[in-house]
């Protein structure tokens, strides 16, 4: 939620309308985002949140970054650990999470599963999606809240002169101790904090020229 990605902002989901149309909640020059309510698996309501950008980097740079465990605490905003781990073949990898959460809420941390779809021709979009997991290597810790239930994706679409538009979705099981006037501010600047820095370490550090 999560990978996020952005996971912590994920968490935060509560009940209302469902309504099939994405609604424009904030943007700036270089992000905009977007949510819905949609029915969720157990029949209860849950947000979808999207997040559009574009970044002047290439596919297997944006993958790149997703498996640099050293950067991951860099782009994901209050990330305190960041783990990738080897899945079942080159195309799915697992990336742990663990967040250092301010006051009311305990640490959270997750744990998902990645699987890069290549574009099927050139110029076409290229996808990696992600869903909660459990992995041996990552068990449950003390103290900290497991976030479950998340499901999303990156697509990833070719422009013209470099750019590549980034569609970012999440949904995740959603709590209901948090009031919404408390979770949306920090929903909202947490996202736009992280895709900047996504964004900053795509185009200004040259290990992701490739």
């Amino acid at each position: 939620m999560v990978h996020l990605p952005v996971l912590f902002i994920s968490s935060l989901l509560f009940a209302g309308n469902i309504s099939g149309d994405y609604k424009l909640v904030k943007h700036n020059s270089v992000l905009s985002l977007y949510e819905r309510w949609i029915p969720g698996a157990g029949g209860e309501t849950v947000r979808e949140i999207k997040a559009v950008f574009e970044v002047k980097a290439t596919v297997p740079a944006v993958v790149a970054l997703f498996r640099d465990q050293h950067q991951g605490r860099e782009w994901n905003i209050n990330a305190s650990d960041y783990r990738v781990a080897a899945g079942n073949d080159a195309q799915h990898w697992i990336t742990y999470i663990k967040y250092d959460i301010p006051w009311p809420m305990d640490d959270q941390d997750c744990c998902l599963l990645y699987h890069y779809r290549e574009a099927a021709a050139k110029g076409e979009t290229a996808e990696v999606e992600f869903l909660s997991t459990t992995d041996h290597r990552f068990p449950r810790l003390p103290k900290t809240t497991r976030i479950t239930g998340t499901k999303g994706k990156w697509q990833m679409e070719p422009q013209a002169a470099g750019q590549l538009k980034i569609t970012y979705t999440v949904t995740t099981d959603r709590s209901k101790t948090i009031p919404r006037w408390v979770s949306d501010p920090i929903i909202h600047d947490n996202l736009f904090r992280t895709m900047t820095k996504f964004k900053s370490l795509l185009e200004n550090n040259h290990r992701y020229d490739r």
